[in-house]
């Protein structure tokens, strides 16, 4: 790595299909006014091509005319590696796995200086049960689950995060964009003794800032509604990206949410309103929601001009938080048996100092609640 680096272009690397929201979240415009060449490589196809497949975005980018180069297979990357120039710095927008570590391997061979961007990084769980028998009963149960459920993907996963990644002989990035310490300790990037450490917000403080400047046009605004964070859970296409099933079923998962929307609504008179998740494509699916206005590409205007924010888990909770609205985090029974989103809720509204309920089971909402 180069303490000498005199950065001239960005090349960002992403592994989802880049989207206007995006374009506006990593501050291409930003970096363009200060003189910086930039460049988007979409990764996508080359990191999973049946995730690559069945996703789609509502608002995608002409790619030609933002710079952006989708690639579709190793060898073309691995030609457009090659011809990276020696001021540019790559800012790869994903972590190491064991599905991307082909390409830190790669970027270390070349000798490329990288930044690894971790400032958008989620809370994790950790099970702070004081009673041990529980404790153990806890983490035979998650073991079970990991047995039951595992498919050569997990594996992979599971052996790759056992083993150092000081043992993958990876070449440490240039720079860090951390979000608080805990980044560092959650997610334990390799750090190198010239690596800097740059602190940062997340992506979505930005939009928070430029919306400051804006007048609201919400037509919701004047409404008393509550709005719900669709995370499109029966469809969503990062669990064909991690090879594992979705943890619920939409004959079982809708109906649920729609019994437990009405008695919201009854209980405090918000309507409710569909923030539905940026890949969702509820045009192909019948009316799920009953009815309910869906409103897709809007999360943050819905949530800043609501009276109740209604969510499992979901990074949308930056605007909750910065926006000072009430919040009730809920579940169901399906996803409590798929440990993995169970624990993000735990993990999202520990954060906040809050519980959570379960709308299979018996539940009080409420206005002084």
């Amino acid at each position: 790595m180069r303490t000498n680096l005199i950065i001239k272009k960005l090349i960002y690397m992403v592994d989802s299909p880049f989207s206007k929201r995006d374009y506006d979240r990593f501050g291409i415009e930003i970096a363009k006014k200060n003189g910086f060449g930039t460049e988007v490589w979409d990764l996508t196809p080359v990191l999973d091509r049946k995730a690559y497949e069945v996703t789609r975005i509502s608002d995608p980018v002409d790619y030609e005319n933002t710079n952006c180069r989708l690639f579709l297979d190793k060898d073309n990357l691995y030609r457009r590696i090659k011809e990276i120039d020696r001021n540019s710095l790559v800012i790869i927008m994903f972590g190491i796995d064991y599905k991307t570590y082909f390409l830190y391997k790669k970027l270390s061979r070349s000798g490329i200086s990288y930044a690894l961007f971790l400032a958008n990084a989620i809370p994790l769980y950790k099970n702070t049960a004081g009673n041990y028998q529980e404790g153990f009963k806890n983490r035979l149960i998650l073991l079970l689950n990991k047995l039951k459920a595992a498919n050569i993907p997990k594996l992979k996963k599971f052996i790759f995060e056992s083993i150092s990644k000081h043992l993958f002989k990876i070449q440490p990035p240039a720079f860090i964009l951390a979000g608080g310490l805990a980044t560092i300790a959650n997610y334990k990037p390799p750090i190198g003794k010239e690596t800097r450490i740059i602190w940062a917000h997340t992506l979505d403080y930005d939009l928070y800032l430029d919306d400051l400047r804006k007048p609201s046009i919400n037509e919701f605004k004047d409404k008393e509604h509550a709005v719900f964070i669709d995370g499109y859970w029966p469809f969503y296409p990062d669990y064909v990206r991690m090879g594992v099933r979705a943890p619920v079923s939409p004959e079982d998962y809708y109906p649920l949410l729609c019994s437990f929307f009405s008695n919201v609504e009854k209980e405090t008179g918000f309507e409710i309103i569909i923030a539905a998740h940026p890949r969702s494509n509820y045009e192909e699916h019948p009316d799920y929601f009953e009815g309910r206005k869906t409103v897709r590409g809007r999360t943050r205007e819905l949530i800043r001009d609501s009276k109740l924010v209604l969510m499992h888990y979901s990074t949308a909770l930056n605007f909750t938080v910065l926006y000072k609205k009430p919040v009730i985090f809920f579940t169901t029974s399906q996803m409590e048996q798929f440990n993995m989103d169970a624990n993000y809720i735990r993990a999202y509204s520990s954060e906040l100092n809050k519980s959570f309920i379960n709308i299979n089971s018996s539940y009080k909402i409420g206005k002084k609640n």
